[in-house]
């Protein structure tokens, strides 16, 4: 009997001669259509070549705006804005000694020339005045070649805060680029830094410290350098100056991303004071009496175990707790803090 040899038809038309099957999708197709195939495959591996450009972009301007660079270009700003301002005060003051010396010197001469001429008109003058107008044009020419001894003193109290800039990424997420799941190293201790700022807020001494240095214009947000998706974490902070507004203490997912305006920050749960939740964002309501003050310490309890946070105030003994729903807020967490008012010094204790 004599074998037949079947043909798939065309995946396309279902003509079954001049059949070619495809390696990719294993489909089968006519020359023609086998064709066009290759065409709209062509199609795609160009606009994969075109949304990698586009990415490529994307990731440049991403690290060339970076949020922590235009903070800094703003701290340069301001410097040199505050140094102009100063310096600019300093010639006016300068002028202005120099202007009164000037008018000291122009009203002896007058006085002087007044005088001789006087003495000549009425030729009333002997050696005697000769001696003492000569003594008296002397010192004048001495006064105009030795001006008066200015100083510049120097305030050793820095006008603008220096700025570092450290990398924290030990403590980051890491993210396993095949199959895009985060994990994170617990830490008990972990080493807490201050880290991202979104605001006007200098960090010193190794960026334990924080301190506001903007008017009550908007709170300046600092993000936590510690990633803590499991275990219980206790960070305690010193209160070294706070003004008539409160302090923010409290978590937010390290999924979402820095924004400038985080008042959509749905993920945001914490503490204005103790007496002033903020849930999914939003704050509840509450009374508007300040607990924390200067020289205050707190302790912030991160329980990623059983999904809650806890605020202590060690003064007053008090602590407040507030349960965290990981489908609004994600793990792992990290520290959020919000600063009310100029001068604001938060200290992270070892």
């Amino acid at each position: 009997m004599e074998s037949v040899d079947m043909k798939s038809p065309c995946v396309k038309c279902s003509k079954g001669c001049g059949i070619t099957t495809c390696n990719g999708c294993q489909q089968a197709y006519c020359i023609d259509h086998f064709n066009q195939h290759r065409q709209e495959l062509a199609i795609e591996v160009e606009s994969l070549d075109q949304k990698h450009d586009l990415f490529r972009n994307n990731l440049d301007r991403k690290f060339t705006e970076h949020p922590v660079l235009l903070q800094i270009n703003q701290w340069q700003q301001d410097a040199v804005n505050t140094i102009q301002m100063i310096a600019e005060t300093a010639r006016t003051l300068l002028r202005k000694l120099l202007d009164q010396t000037k008018n000291e010197i122009e009203k002896s001469i007058k006085n002087l020339a007044d005088e001789l001429r006087s003495s000549r008109e009425c030729d009333d003058y002997t050696e005697i005045d000769i001696k003492k107008w000569t003594g008296q044009l002397r010192m004048l020419r001495k006064t105009i070649e030795s001006p008066p001894t200015i100083l510049i003193t120097e305030n050793e109290t820095l006008v603008m805060p220096l700025i570092s800039v450290h990398n924290q990424a030990s403590t980051f997420a890491t993210e396993n680029f095949a199959n895009h799941t985060a994990t994170v190293e617990n830490s008990t201790h972990p080493s807490e830094r201050f880290d991202q700022i979104v605001g006007k807020a200098i960090t010193s001494e190794e960026c334990r410290v924080i301190t506001c240095n903007t008017w009550f214009v908007s709170y300046p947000t600092i993000y936590g350098s510690g990633r803590y998706s499991s275990g219980t974490h206790r960070l305690d902070y010193q209160i070294e100056k706070i003004g008539n507004s409160p302090i923010f203490f409290g978590i937010t997912s390290s999924l979402e991303s820095v924004r400038d305006n985080d008042e959509n920050a749905t993920s945001i749960h914490g503490w204005w004071d103790l007496t002033r939740t903020v849930v999914n964002g939003e704050v509840q309501k509450g009374d508007d009496q300040q607990f924390i003050t200067t020289g205050d310490e707190v302790t912030l309890t991160i329980d990623c175990d059983d999904r809650q946070i806890q605020l202590q105030h060690h003064q007053t003994r008090r602590q407040v707790e507030l349960k965290i729903d990981i489908e609004c807020c994600p793990l792992p967490w990290t520290t959020v803090i919000k600063l009310g008012s100029k001068g604001d010094c938060i200290r992270i204790l070892e």
